[in-house]
């Protein structure tokens, strides 16, 4: 007698991801804590958790990670892993005894963050890792032996232009409409170590004039700024000799409605005998320790912010109501650093044997913790740079070029598409053996779609937060029935594919999932039969009343097989106690009203 089929109800998953990190923010972690996540999310109807792992909570183990030890922001995770070990292992027997399925998400490319310490700050390590402004915050261990496997730069003259005096200063406003900078609202500030900036006693000789821009501009967004040989207005600052390293021009208007708008990284141009200086940029704009404040602090150069729009004109102090966007987005100031980084500030290259060995380890860990399964997100926070497209160029990439190809790669595009198909390859790889490790264990083996970035030519904040210029072979996991299941991911590097504080456009759901790259592949993901789960940011990306309509659009919509609320911190937080979690803004009990409604509960 055959079996009645299960209802959509019964057949349809919700899904809970906890980012540990974002949860030890706010207070330390018990088990019984943890049991409280678990009895939360079981409440709300969902049926499985994602859980990200960060590598051993050991430190002299090759895979070792560090984040819950890092004290710039995770404040109670030193005395969570003190009380529970390692998260994962704690987590995945608490979520059986609530029957939750639970999955271990690995994020390879993770291996530490974006943002420094300056230069000149107290929390500055002259041994860390080290970028133009400082050194990296956080990356675990194995960076720290291994710096070398992080992506490099493609090769350039390689000069120390840190030397060279800036005898001249370019600004760039995006059109050729007048400005209401004077030559005495000017000022330049300067420092050697990034740090408390002083204002230089200068009078440089002010110029306007309209020129053709040399160069198109687009911005964050892959909308054109300004088309080559647009006309644009400029402001030439000359008869200047500054020595310091570190150099920011700024006005001493106070009010917020700046005429003078570009992108940062087309604004402003150092020159040293009429020859440009090869620099990195900065604003106010950060991801890490904001607001910024240049006379009491530093600036995070190269931040993977310059591509936003900004006024030079604006208000150079930090503001005085802060919300979700302005200390991230902001301008006030422009500042260049001389010099080019090498590398990115954590993400490593694929082709390393090292890098490998770390990798698989990790998978080989969380299968031992007894999950259900095991998902790979390739999505990390050590790539957030001005320029992704000039890195990926390390040397046993360009060797397998060389071996294959007989000549050394060039900048052409044919070269570029080469190399990207020898990295993806070696990532393939390292897909099939997980595959085949998670399978062999009786676990189910799942991506994440990134459809944000697994496309041909991802503007500026989609391809933020993934590793650039390799091609992401995911047909082929599909052809070769590596794949269990996918996470659908659309949203943008933090949900930001909209400034937080405007109307949600491009990440409202219906437009996302007409997206002709999203689209073609959830036609491709349902013909081979791979349940898909949608990932949706809360508390970032839509109301909730929006939220929870996304959510039963999900549910209606036969293509996808489950509906991931991410992420637990943005529900719930610990008190500082560690006593219990606080629900914040009513959005537990609002998506378990839904959960009964659609019939889940």
């Amino acid at each position: 007698m055959s079996k009645n089929p299960k209802s959509r109800s019964e057949e349809f998953v919700l899904s809970v991801t906890v980012d540990f990190p974002d949860d030890v923010m706010y207070g330390p972690f018990s088990l019984k804590l943890i049991d409280e996540i678990m009895c939360q999310i079981r409440y709300m109807g969902a049926s499985r958790v994602y859980w990200l792992y960060y590598g051993d909570v050991e430190q002299d183990s090759y895979w070792a990670g560090n984040i819950y030890i890092y004290n710039g922001i995770f404040t109670y995770g030193p005395q969570t892993i003190s009380d529970i070990g390692e998260p994962l292992k704690a987590a995945v027997p608490i979520a059986h005894r609530h029957g939750l399925e639970i999955y271990g998400v690995i994020k390879p490319y993770n291996l530490g963050m974006s943002g420094s310490h300056s230069e000149g700050s107290d929390s500055y390590d002259p041994n860390g890792i080290q970028r133009i402004g400082g050194n990296v915050g956080q990356v675990i261990p194995f960076l720290d032996k291994y710096p070398h496997t992080r992506m490099k730069r493609k090769a350039y003259d390689g000069a120390d232009y840190s030397n060279l005096n800036i005898d001249r200063i370019k600004l760039l406003k995006k059109d050729d409409s007048p400005t209401r900078i004077k030559a005495e609202n000017i000022q330049i500030w300067a420092s050697n170590n990034n740090y408390e900036y002083k204002k230089i006693d200068i009078n440089p000789t002010f110029k306007t004039s309209i020129e053709p821009a040399q160069k198109k501009t687009t911005d964050y967004y892959g909308e054109t700024v300004t088309e080559f040989g647009q006309p644009v207005l400029s402001i030439t600052l000359d008869d200047i000799n500054i020595k310091e390293k570190y150099v920011l021009v700024t006005t001493d208007f106070q009010d917020e409605t700046g005429d003078f708008v570009n992108t940062s990284v087309s604004m402003i141009e150092p020159y040293h005998k009429s020859k440009l200086i090869p620099s990195e940029v900065a604003n106010l704009s950060t991801v890490w320790h904001r607001p910024r404040n240049f006379r009491t602090g530093g600036l995070e150069f190269d931040s993977g912010f310059g591509t936003l729009q900004c006024s030079l004109d604006s208000s150079n102090k930090p503001p005085e109501v802060i919300n979700s966007w302005n200390t991230v987005q902001r301008g006030g100031i422009i500042a260049v650093a001389k010099g080019l980084n090498d590398y990115l500030p954590s993400t490593p290259c694929e082709m390393y044997p090292e890098v490998q060995k770390l990798w698989d380890g990790w998978v080989d860990r969380v299968l031992a913790t007894g999950v259900d399964g095991i998902d790979i997100r390739i999505s990390s926070h050590g790539n957030l740079v001005d320029a992704p497209y000039e890195y990926g160029f390390d040397a046993p990439t360009i060797e397998k070029f060389i071996d294959e190809n007989g000549y050394e790669p060039s900048d052409t595009q044919e070269d570029k598409s080469k190399l990207s198909n020898i990295r993806g390859k070696a990532y393939t790889e390292f897909i099939r053996k997980s595959s085949q490790k998670a399978r062999k264990l009786g676990k189910e083996f799942h991506f994440h779609m990134h459809t944000e970035a697994f496309r041909e030519n991802p503007v500026h904040g989609q391809i933020l937060g993934f590793p650039p210029n390799i091609n992401f072979d995911w047909e082929t996991w599909v052809s070769e029935k590596l794949i269990d299941g996918a996470t659908f991911r659309t949203s943008w590097f933090e949900g930001w594919e909209d400034p937080p504080t405007q109307t949600a456009n491009r990440q409202d759901l219906n437009t996302s999932l007409a997206d002709p790259v999203a689209n073609d592949a959830l036609n491709k993901l349902n013909q081979n039969k791979i349940p898909l789960y949608l990932n949706r940011y809360t508390g970032r990306a839509v109301a909730l009343n929006q939220y929870l309509d996304d959510y039963e659009s999900t549910f209606n919509d036969s293509r996808f097989a489950g509906f991931d609320v991410y992420e637990f911190s943005d529900l719930a937080h610990a008190t500082e106690d560690g006593l219990k979690l606080k629900q914040r803004r009513r959005q537990i009990i609002e998506i378990r009203k839904k959960s009964i409604q659609l019939g889940l509960i």
